[in-house]
């Protein structure tokens, strides 16, 4: 009996028919019906290929996983080692020099038994030299300050020992002195406390020379403090020629940027705190851009203003009643507007060549990324 017959015999009994697989069709019934079917974990109607293609995705996925978190436990336990070698070598040298005293030349006295223990344990420039081989330990030479000065600095190093916080072991007429010796002996922690110091006396009066004093440092925390007060008072700045003219001319470039830049819309007020850009190059595209935008908006609205008025002066000729002014109502708003949008665009172009001729003349710092 062939498939016909079946189908007719099925049919003149009610019978639905009877699906026979086919060869091609095998594979899929096997897994319809046989395998898969019986498969608690399984829906019916998922397909096999599926599963497998679930099963290499969730193996490749776990793979990765297992890679990338071996290189990251890799970098942490190497980071780890790294700074437990560091401790352990200053600790091997705090040691080795526990009981050693040295002599400091300064540039009117020399300071004689100066714990060289401290110095190691505060300041990053003799735990450099103690580890070198070739350095002699006996004299060390800071001729750029007074021993009044290192004193104070000496005096300081000690009080943090002690706990005693900074305002109480160091006058104002000193810490700016103390700065300067903490930032070449790269006694980081002191550096930083005499910084958060400074910062919170800054005012009107002195935050020009601490913005001196954090540019020349490069402490840009204290920078960014000081030149809020800077730009406040920067009209009263510029008044005053001997102070304007002690600010270096790379920093009173950046000031005149900082400043032109507040009063422009290239930068979004409001909307960060800083922008950093790659080179001038960059500052000065992104300028033309803003520039180049303002300018077209200028330009489709005086044609839009002119299409108004010649509309409403052909209105005016086919009316039979009083004729329109037609430079009233809304083209009377618009003019104000271009108006200000003209002398806008003109502040631009101004703003724009002022920028180059500043670029030009001070290549060297604005080369590379600066912060605004």
């Amino acid at each position: 009996m062939n498939q016909q017959d079946r189908e007719n015999q099925n049919q003149g009994g009610n019978l639905p028919p009877v699906e026979i697989p086919l060869l091609q069709d095998m594979n899929h019934y096997l897994e319809q019906n046989g395998i898969l079917a019986g498969h608690p974990d399984v829906p019916s109607y998922q397909r096999q290929d599926q599963v497998e293609l679930e099963e290499r995705v969730n193996a490749q996925m776990e793979y990765q996983t297992s890679v990338i978190d071996k290189f990251v436990k890799e970098d942490e336990i190497s980071e780890m080692n790294l700074h437990k070698n560091e401790i352990d070598r200053k600790n091997y040298l705090l040691e080795k020099c526990k009981d050693m005293t040295i002599s400091i030349q300064t540039n009117d006295a020399i300071i004689p038994h100066v714990s060289l223990y401290e110095l190691v344990k505060h300041c990053d420039t003799f735990l450099t030299l103690v580890g070198s081989e070739n350095w002699k330990k006996d004299t060390f030479q800071l001729t750029q300050f007074s021993q009044k000065i290192v004193l104070k600095f000496l005096k300081v190093m000690k009080d943090q020992e002690k706990d005693i916080p900074l305002q109480e072991s160091i006058s104002h007429d000193s810490i700016i002195d103390c700065c300067y010796v903490a930032h070449y002996l790269q006694a980081t922690e002191i550096l930083n406390n005499i910084t958060n110091v400074i910062q919170s006396s800054i005012d009107c009066d002195n935050c020009t020379s601490i913005c001196i004093l954090a540019d020349e440092l490069h402490l840009p925390s204290l920078r960014q403090a000081a030149m809020k007060y800077v730009m406040a008072s920067l009209d009263k700045i510029q008044q005053d020629e001997e102070i304007w003219n002690d600010i270096p001319n790379n920093l009173r470039n950046h000031i005149i940027l900082l400043r032109n830049a507040t009063k422009s819309s290239i930068i979004g007020r409001g909307q960060t705190k800083e922008v950093i850009f790659s080179s001038s190059a960059e500052f000065l595209a992104i300028f033309h851009d803003t520039l180049s935008c303002h300018k077209e908006r200028l330009r489709d609205a005086k044609q839009r203003q002119e299409e108004i008025i010649q509309e409403r002066m052909q209105q005016n000729q086919r009316r039979f009643i009083q004729p329109r002014d037609v430079y009233s109502g809304s083209v009377e708003d618009a003019a104000k507007k271009i108006l200000k949008q003209e002398e806008r665009v003109k502040t631009l172009q101004a703003f724009y060549n002022e920028q180059k001729a500043i670029f030009a003349k001070d290549v060297e710092t604005y080369r590379s990324r600066f912060t605004l």
